[in-house]
């Protein structure tokens, strides 16, 4: 079954008397994202079971940046068709395993800075010398080659940010680090909410009034919003 950990938003609608192909809307909102060009978003095709364990597979379109993804469906339903969207923050699969395969390579990476710094300062002042600066390789050299990393993620240069701020006791550091709550954090996410979410309507205005049917409603736009302080 699908995890949701925390929804932020939701939306949904069923048009009747339309029908078009999942693949066809998920493409066409695909188009919509790019055109608006959405900073830090990428996107991919997942799937959701519709009940328990042995109940079949539905394919969403997920739309990921930074912790937040919107999980879309499309799909006929009767005589019409159905589309909503989630916006979650979307749990890791496997969480522990990468934390505690992080710790592990943290261990790995101040034991060969240590080695390295011990070795060369073992050559140039001898023992005493190489183990004040093995430790100080290993202490402030490898949280600085972190902050690096973590800085050119933030930055987008260096991929795997929504895997890092889903993970447990690692995500909170980062975040609070390279990522906090603040004013303009919060902005944005409403603005990639807006963004996609005027894409989904931007798709269903197109091919419904090319089919002849009658447009969204005022209301019938509107998603269910929860606060986005709490989440952030």
């Amino acid at each position: 079954m699908a995890q949701v950990a925390n929804v932020v938003s939701h939306w949904d609608q069923l048009i009747e008397n339309f029908q078009t192909s999942s693949l066809e809307f998920y493409n066409a909102v695909e188009q919509a994202v790019t055109n608006r060009a959405v900073p830090e978003t990428h996107w991919s095709r997942i799937e959701h079971k519709e009940g328990g364990l042995a109940s079949a597979n539905r394919q969403y379109l997920r739309m990921h940046r930074g912790k937040y993804a919107f999980d879309i469906c499309a799909a006929p339903f009767g005589n019409g068709f159905f589309v909503s969207w989630w916006l979650t923050e979307p749990p890791l699969r496997f969480a522990i395993l990468y934390t505690l395969g992080f710790l592990f390579g943290l261990m790995i990476a101040m034991n060969i800075a240590f080695t390295v710094g011990f070795g060369i300062g073992t050559v140039i002042q001898g023992y005493f010398f190489g183990v004040l600066f093995g430790g100080g390789c290993a202490v402030f050299g490898v949280p600085a080659l972190l902050w690096l990393i973590g800085n050119g993620m933030r930055n987008g240069n260096v991929s795997g940010e929504s895997t890092v701020l889903a993970m447990p006791l690692i995500g909170p550091i980062y975040e609070r680090i390279f990522a906090p709550p603040t004013f303009y954090a919060i902005d944005t996410v409403l603005m990639f909410q807006e963004s996609v979410h005027n894409a989904v309507l931007e798709v269903i205005d197109f091919m419904t009034t090319s089919k002849g049917v009658r447009a969204l409603t005022e209301s019938e736009r509107k998603p269910v919003l929860k606060s986005f302080a709490a989440s952030v």
